[in-house]
């Protein structure tokens, strides 16, 4: 009875591979298997598609992939292996080498504006330099790499940074010989400011003529600066 039981299992077995094979074999008549064109330049990746009796089209935009070369096929549609029928298409996408950010423009941003702009292209903020008086404000003046330059993804942006306004400057007048009335409405006028006004003992000048200024005459001066004066008695 045991006998019997393997021998028909035997025999069921082997009916299922014959059907398999033959329904295998009635699917696939007449189709072809489709090469793998992966890492083959345009013209061998034709070529391959041709002599299989199939044609190739070339799918923009390509993709960026690290294993393979710029120009070459990056992927393909349908996969390796598949059974089309002759004459069919094959889709190929062309690798644009390893995945490139251009450094985006944040000069004259804020630092906060900037890092959130690097941050919106995969980039990250790098190393800070800073100076003074040099923009208007608190804003970017160089970035390295420099703006347009392409570069991998993650990749540090370094940062040259304002950091106080630059001020308006004035070449400081002259005031000796002059009352220190003229001076002071002529300061009122321009908005500069007087500090202190030290009187000295100076026979032979009206009092209140201006004997001495700080800063001195020729010097820069901004509205920040205070003008000290030394005036007669």
């Amino acid at each position: 009875m045991g006998e019997r039981l393997l021998v028909a299992a035997v025999f069921v077995t082997a009916l299922v591979a014959v059907f398999w094979l033959a329904l295998v074999r009635t699917i696939h008549q007449g189709t072809l298997t489709v090469p793998d064109l992966t890492g083959s330049d345009v013209e061998e990746a034709r070529q391959m598609a041709h002599d299989r009796g199939l044609d190739m089209e070339i799918v923009r935009p390509g993709v960026f992939s690290e294993a393979v070369p710029p120009g070459s096929v990056a992927v393909q549609e349908p996969l390796p292996g598949f059974h089309v029928k002759s004459g069919a298409t094959v889709s190929v996408r062309l690798s644009l080498g390893n995945e490139r950010v251009a450094v985006p423009d944040v000069l004259g941003d804020s630092l906060q504006g900037a890092t959130a702009v690097l941050d919106q292209e995969g980039l990250r903020p790098g190393r800070r330099a800073t100076v003074r008086g040099q923009a208007a404000g608190d804003s970017v003046l160089a970035t390295a790499p420099p703006p347009g330059v392409e570069v991998a993804p993650g990749t540090e942006v370094d940062l040259l940074l304002n950091e106080t306004p630059r001020q308006a400057l004035w070449v400081m007048p002259s005031f000796l010989a002059l009352s220190r009335s003229t001076v002071e409405r002529f300061c009122r006028q321009h908005r500069f400011r007087v500090g202190q006004v030290h009187e000295v003992a100076y026979p032979g000048l009206p009092p209140g003529t201006v004997l001495r200024q700080y800063p001195p005459a020729g010097s820069p001066l901004s509205r920040s600066d205070i003008i000290a004066l030394w005036v007669s008695q």
